[in-house]
């Protein structure tokens, strides 16, 4: 399956998708498990964050690791994403949901249901 980016998304979609949470994405630049957030005006923007080491200094075996990455100081960056995202999920009934989405300059040209 390989890795993959979420998108959340605030803009309205066709045909009204009830899909809670997060859609994912293989089309953002880095897919190492970010997010990204298409506001309700159609702007594109990156959840950025920094990482602290909050492990178990004390632990032996695996929870030695747990935390050592852990997000904080998490803020919204406008991006200045130029092409095109498809994202897709499923909502509660089990129906695959896809969408494409252009962007020029990081705001929101269009969006259309994949079929």
């Amino acid at each position: 399956m390989g890795m993959f980016d979420y998108i959340r998304c605030e803009y309205p979609l066709p045909g009204n998708p009830d899909v809670r949470g997060a859609w994912q994405t293989k089309d953002t630049p880095d897919q190492s498990m970010d997010t990204y957030v298409i506001d309700k005006d159609g702007r594109l923007w990156y959840e950025d964050y920094d990482i602290e080491d909050r492990s178990d200094p004390n632990a032996t075996d695996w929870r030695a690791a747990a935390g050592c990455m852990a997000r904080v100081n998490e803020r919204l960056v406008a991006t200045e994403y130029r092409g095109c995202i498809v994202f897709y999920g499923s909502d509660a009934a089990d129906k695959h949901w896809e969408f494409s989405a252009l962007f020029d300059k990081g705001k929101l040209l269009s969006i259309e249901q994949v079929e």
